[in-house]
């Protein structure tokens, strides 16, 4: 198993979606098709997952690449929609290189993970409280667009004070998810300096 990875279908779905991401910046100011091209973006996102099982064509390169996509999209609309959409990023991407340097279990918690963290990645994420994390990360950069270039008002006739509500719901499930960032970014720095102290020691003995 080499090169053919590349051409399996879950990753050629993956390269589909950064067409498409592409394509949804360019019309960025026609709300409804943007959100239309971004949308079939991330539709596909579940797809490619459910495929890559179905046919037996899981790998680490197409599970890197998948959240890899994830994050050029967030990181994408994030810069579009407001000049601080850097900083959320920086923690994203920050986070993605902390995870992945632990390996493939990165998602499993130890003990000494705060019990905010055992609760968000409980079951994979898959509870209650990991599902409001994830909603955050995902919904709220789409939310705020939804919001700034009046397509929730124009198109759904959501009311401000239902659009501000949801706003802040979604903030909470982000904040939520932050922590555990924060969490994974200070134990990379500790596990580096802890590499740095034993380098240290055996230069010394």
């Amino acid at each position: 198993m080499g090169n053919e990875v590349l051409l399996y279908i879950p990753n050629i779905i993956g390269y589909a979606r950064l067409v498409l991401l592409v394509a949804s910046l360019i019309v960025y100011k026609t709300p409804l098709q943007f959100l239309v091209l971004y949308g079939v973006s991330v539709a596909l996102d579940g797809l490619d997952g459910i495929l890559a099982r179905k046919l037996n064509q899981t790998s680490a390169f197409g599970a890197w690449f998948d959240v890899l996509i994830d994050l050029i999209s967030r990181g994408a609309l994030w810069c579009f929609i407001s000049k601080w959409g850097y900083f959320v990023m920086m923690i994203e991407w920050l986070t993605f290189v902390c995870t992945h340097t632990r390996g493939a279990d990165w998602k499993i918690p130890d003990e000494e993970f705060p019990a905010v963290c055992k609760m968000v990645m409980a079951k994979g994420f898959k509870t209650p409280v990991g599902a409001y994390a994830i909603t955050g990360i995902f919904v709220l950069p789409l939310w705020i667009y939804g919001m700034t270039s009046g397509f929730l008002l124009d198109y759904t006739g959501l009311p401000l004070s239902a659009q501000y509500s949801l706003l802040v719901l979604l903030i909470g499930g982000r904040l939520l998810a932050l922590s555990t960032e924060l969490f994974f970014i200070q134990q990379h720095i500790k596990g580096l300096l802890a590499e740095g102290n034993t380098s240290k020691a055996s230069t010394s003995s």
